[in-house]
């Protein structure tokens, strides 16, 4: 109940705000590196002589469409690929496969943003995901689903025009999944484009 509250208020907190500017149509999308704890939970929660090593990076994709307002405060409504998760198991030294973790998801967010300078807005996201996760290992599969609360830091430089920006993030999540959560930290880079 309480995450229904906080979702329609920000979509009230989004549709009421006293914009300086005219309402204009945000079209934008970002890489991250999203980093989570699964891994070194999982290979605390497996007997002994288990261990996981990451494997390659974690590279995630945001691409989202919205309402911008007050110069370079933002509503987004967008999809949200997490970067994989992925670690070799061993099995006292020996290889005993490989697991992988994705999630993904379809989200709502308002991004409150205060001038700096001119050309520099620095504030805060406030969002609620949708989410899948899925655990692989060597084709067995474990999903679990559910939406949650993140928020995170925001900075945007405008471009030259002013019809688009340069965004940085730095977003948390915590994911309610049974026994353990799934917490991610994800820091990302993008672009905005202003219709």
């Amino acid at each position: 109940m309480k995450k229904s509250v906080l979702a329609a208020s920000l979509l009230l907190l989004a549709s009421g705000a006293q914009a300086e500017n005219e309402l204009k149509v945000v079209l934008g999308g970002a890489f991250s590196i999203d980093s989570s704890d699964v891994l070194d939970d999982l290979e605390d929660g497996s007997g002994p002589g288990i261990s996981i090593e990451d494997s390659g990076i974690p590279l995630g994709l945001d691409i989202y469409a919205g309402l911008g307002f007050m110069e370079a405060s933002t509503f987004r409504l967008g999809y949200r690929k997490f970067g994989q998760q992925s670690g070799d198991v061993e099995f006292y030294g020996f290889d005993a496969g490989t697991i992988e973790l994705d999630t993904e998801g379809l989200y709502a967010a308002v991004d409150l943003m205060f001038p700096v300078s001119d050309t520099f807005f620095l504030g805060g996201t406030l969002g609620y995901q949708d989410w899948e996760a899925e655990l692989d290992y060597e084709g067995a599969r474990d999903k679990e689903d559910g939406n949650d609360l993140f928020y995170g830091l925001r900075g945007k430089w405008l471009l030259s025009g002013e019809n688009g920006a340069l965004t940085a993030g730095l977003n948390f999540y915590d994911f309610g999944l049974p026994g353990n959560d799934l917490e991610y930290t994800s820091v990302a880079v993008g672009l905005e484009f202003f219709l």
